[in-house]
C-alpha cells in the first residue's frame, strides 16, 4: 500500500489561508512531570499532539434520555468572538456620542480543522458523524480549554451548551484521505423565565 505524506500546518494554510501552530505546539513544563497538559494538548490520530482539543458530547439517540455520547473532533483549531449591543447617540453641539450598553451577543465560536482517513481511505465515517451532529437542531454540550473560559462561568449557570449554525467542507486537492471542516457554533446559556400572574 503506498503512503501518503503531507504536513498539516502546510495544509492547514493552504486551505484556510492562514498560518497556525496548533499543530505543532510547543509544550511548557507542567508540575505532574509529563510534557502534556491534557486539558490543552492531546496526541491526534497522526501520532502527533495538538493544542485545544475540542470534544462534542451530544445525544445520538434524540430521545433526549440523558445519554450522551463524547467525541473529540480531529484536529481543530478554535476561535472564539462575541460583540456587544451599543446604542450610540449624538448629543447636537458636542463631539462624539452618548453610550449606553443594552447587553452582549452570544459567543461565536468558528472550528476549523481536518479529518483525517485510516489508511488512506475517504474520512466517511467522521463527516457523517459531524454531519449528524450538525443535523441535531438541538444544543450539545462543547469541552475545550479555550471556550470553557468564556461559557463555563458561575453567573451563566456554569453551561458549556452550544448550537451548531452552521458546516462546511472547503475542497482539498491531491489529497483524498484529509477533508477540511468548517463549524460555526453560538453559545446557549439557559434563562429562568419567571410567569408573571
Amino acid at each position: 500500500m503506498a503512503s501518503i505524506s503531507f504536513n498539516l500546518p502546510e495544509l492547514f494554510e493552504r486551505t484556510f489561508g492562514y498560518k497556525t501552530t496548533a499543530f505543532s505546539p510547543e509544550f511548557a513544563p507542567v508540575n505532574s512531570g509529563s510534557n502534556v497538559q491534557s486539558a490543552r494538548y492531546t496526541s491526534g490520530m497522526l501520532g502527533q499532539h495538538y493544542y485545544l482539543p475540542v470534544t462534542i458530547a451530544y445525544d445520538a439517540s434524540g430521545a433526549g434520555n440523558g445519554q450522551l455520547v463524547a467525541w473529540q473532533l480531529p484536529h481543530p483549531v478554535v476561535a472564539i468572538k462575541s460583540k456587544k449591543n451599543i446604542v450610540e447617540t449624538i448629543m447636537p453641539g458636542r463631539n462624539g456620542t452618548v453610550k449606553e450598553l443594552i447587553g452582549a451577543h452570544d459567543y461565536e465560536i468558528d472550528i476549523k480543522g481536518f479529518m483525517v482517513g485510516r489508511d488512506n481511505e475517504f474520512p466517511e465515517e467522521e463527516m457523517t458523524r459531524l454531519r449528524t451532529i450538525y443535523e441535531l437542531n438541538k444544543a450539545v454540550e462543547m469541552r475545550c480549554a479555550l471556550t470553557d473560559i468564556f461559557l463555563v462561568r458561575p453567573e451563566r449557570g456554569g453551561s458549556d451548551n452550544v448550537v451548531v449554525t452552521s458546516l462546511e467542507f472547503p475542497a482539498v486537492t491531491g489529497i483524498k484521505n484529509v477533508k477540511p471542516y468548517v463549524l460555526k457554533l453560538v453559545s446557549d446559556a439557559p434563562f429562568n423565565l419567571v410567569k408573571l400572574t
